[in-house]
């Protein structure tokens, strides 16, 4: 079993390490509707990853990346998404 979505790569401000944050709880059936999701709901979708990185890891986060990824549940749980999986919607600064 597998579903679509929603995750973003935040950047420190060391400018260095990067945190991968996937949210689990809005899954998607299709990358088609997680894309309109993300159209429709974009701008609070950064501001809100981006609050939630300065809350959880560090503040002055940066967001570099956003879209939707393919997750493969397993027996075992979940298993990490691939960067292969990944359909990118906004990258450093702009939409795509």
């Amino acid at each position: 079993m597998s579903a679509i979505l929603l995750y973003a790569i935040l950047l420190f401000p060391d400018g260095v390490r990067e945190q991968t944050v996937i949210s689990w709880n809005l899954p998607f059936p299709n990358y088609a509707q997680c894309e309109i999701f993300y159209l429709q709901n974009n701008k609070n979708l950064k501001g809100g990853v981006v609050t939630h990185g300065n809350s959880v890891y560090e503040e002055g986060m940066t967001l570099v990346e956003m879209g939707c990824t393919k997750v493969v549940f397993t027996e075992d749980g979940p298993s990490k998404d691939r960067p292969e999986d990944r359909r990118i919607h906004y990258q450093k600064g702009k939409d795509i």
